[in-house]
């Protein structure tokens, strides 16, 4: 083990082509950013239906059929 030659052969690296970095840019922080606003968003759009169920039910005001 310890004269193990882990060093690549330079005659091996000749077929070696660097991939070119993707462009990919912020559209992920853009999705992740829109996802958060957009769930806050309809989390306090059911909060405030159900909020506004509640206080009706306490006052009284909420009837069940016509």
């Amino acid at each position: 083990m310890k004269n193990d030659d882990l060093r690549a052969d330079p005659n091996d690296l000749d077929h070696f082509v660097p991939r070119t970095p993707a462009k990919r840019g912020n559209s992920l922080v853009l999705q992740i950013a829109a996802g958060v606003f957009l769930g806050g968003l309809a989390l306090w759009l059911v909060q405030l239906a159900a909020t506004s169920l509640y206080a009706k039910l306490m006052l009284g005001t909420f009837t069940f059929g016509g």
